[in-house]
C-alpha cells in the first residue's frame, strides 16, 4: 500500500511539472518587445473572423507545427492619438504550440492585437501563453497603447 501512495504522489508531482507555465501577458511589455525588434508591427483593435476548425483543436500529447489560418480583421489600427485609422485586412493567424499546448485566436470578440508584417503579408501569432492577442481589453490597456505611442510607456502592468 505503502509503494501504491508513492507511485501516485510521483505521477502527480510529474504531471504538474509537465505544465505549461507562462508569464502573464502584458500589452505594454509586448509593446516595449516588438518596438525593440526590426520587424514591423501593427497594433490594432478589432475582431478576427475566420472558420474555427482550422485552428489546432484541444491538447495533443506530441509536437505540432500547425497550418495557418487565413482570416480578415476588421476594426481601428493604433496612431499617436490613439486607435483611429480604419484597418480591414486579409490576415494570417499563426498558432503556435509548445509541446502539446497550442495557441488560438478569439473569434469575433474585440481584442488587442500585435501583427507583424512580412512583405505583404500580416501575421497574428497566437500562441498558448498569449502576448500577441489581448481578448476584450480594458480602456486603461487600450489608453496606454496610446500612451506607448508617444514615448510614454510607463511600465508594464498585468492586464486587468
Amino acid at each position: 500500500m505503502k509503494m501504491l501512495a508513492t507511485a501516485a504522489l510521483g505521477m502527480l508531482i510529474a504531471g504538474q511539472a509537465a505544465a505549461l507555465s507562462c508569464m502573464q501577458p502584458d500589452p505594454v511589455r509586448t509593446f516595449n518587445q516588438v518596438a525593440a525588434d526590426d520587424a514591423i508591427y501593427y497594433v490594432l483593435y478589432g475582431t478576427l473572423d475566420f472558420d474555427p476548425k482550422l485552428q489546432p483543436q484541444g491538447v495533443v500529447n506530441e509536437e505540432r507545427n500547425p497550418s495557418p489560418v487565413p482570416a480578415r480583421f476588421a476594426g481601428k489600427g493604433l496612431s499617436e492619438t490613439g486607435f483611429d485609422r480604419d484597418f480591414v485586412r486579409e490576415v494570417t493567424v499563426q498558432p503556435v504550440c509548445a509541446g502539446p499546448w497550442c495557441g488560438n485566436a478569439p473569434l469575433n470578440v474585440s481584442s488587442l492585437i500585435f501583427a507583424k508584417v512580412t512583405g505583404d503579408t500580416i501575421i497574428i501569432e497566437a500562441s498558448p501563453c498569449g502576448g500577441e492577442i489581448f481578448p476584450e481589453p480594458s480602456k486603461a490597456a487600450l489608453d496606454s497603447m496610446t500612451a506607448c505611442m508617444s514615448g510614454n510607456c510607463g511600465s508594464a502592468q498585468p492586464l486587468q
